[in-house]
């Protein structure tokens, strides 16, 4: 398999976060990963009349970021937490679906009681592609309310807000997404995240163009050493839009390493 390394290795993130050292107890994480994926239709052929038009490929996803975060109340149920990241893709077969993007996001964490918690964040992005028509910037919320369940399962709910503006106004869109999410720790060191979405696209084109993808998946991350963990995903992908014939479905498989420090 021959990827282009060295598009994959140019990737570079360096930040500094807004100094907050008024704050107490605050902690910064650096986290950094690199997962191998494979998609089943990468290019999106519709199912029928037939798949004999679906291509799979495989791509090379590197990611990093820093997280900052400190509490904004003495007794600790409250924080701020910011994050600077980069996330590059690299595809073997398909090279115009290469992209980076540069993100930052800031938000707040709240303990509501002992077992429910709440975190709103706000983002902003940038993303650069092999097509310059695609190339865009933009920004999203995201709501998250959690029930921890056990000392080892907790649900969550996900809601999510995005606005993605492209070069050519046919790429750019506002979606939303929404989410069911369920943590287990079957081991001391051992996570399986399992999960739901829906997610819908409303593109600014002439010609209205409306998609939605539902995702059902499952992940598991072992920890391998310190700070070093192994993550193995499979998710199935449900697509269809407002368009006759153009419903499809993938199935994506991954595995990687990711450390966090």
């Amino acid at each position: 398999m021959r990827f282009r390394l060295r598009h994959a290795l140019s990737l570079f993130f360096a930040g500094t976060l807004v100094p907050l050292a008024g704050f107490a107890q605050a902690e910064v994480t650096l986290n950094a990963g690199a997962k191998l994926v494979i998609d089943s239709n990468v290019n999106g052929s519709p199912d029928s009349p037939s798949k004999a038009n679906q291509r799979s490929d495989s791509y090379l996803s590197l990611s990093t970021s820093v997280v900052y975060y400190t509490a904004l109340d003495a007794a600790k149920t409250r924080y701020f937490i910011g994050q600077l990241g980069a996330v590059s893709s690299v595809y073997n077969k398909f090279g115009n679906l290469d992209s980076s993007m540069l993100a930052a996001s800031a938000g707040l964490y709240q303990q509501l009681s002992p077992t429910w918690s709440g975190q709103l964040t706000g983002r902003g992005f940038k993303r650069n592609t092999k097509q310059s028509t695609r190339d865009s910037h933009g920004f999203g919320t995201t709501l998250e309310i959690k029930k921890q369940l056990s000392q080892s399962v907790w649900i969550k709910g996900v809601a999510d807000y995005e606005d993605n503006d492209a070069n050519l106004q046919s790429f750019s869109y506002t979606g939303q997404t929404y989410g069911v999410y369920v943590g287990y720790l079957p081991f001391k060191d051992t996570f399986l995240n399992l999960g739901y979405s829906h997610n819908s696209r409303d593109f600014k084109s002439t010609a209205p163009f409306k998609s939605k993808t539902k995702t059902l998946f499952a992940e598991v991350s072992q920890r391998i050493a310190k700070n070093w963990y192994l993550n193995v995903g499979y998710a199935y992908m449900d697509n269809d839009s407002n368009f006759a014939g153009t419903a499809y479905t993938n199935h994506v498989f991954s595995s990687g390493v990711s450390f966090s420090y």
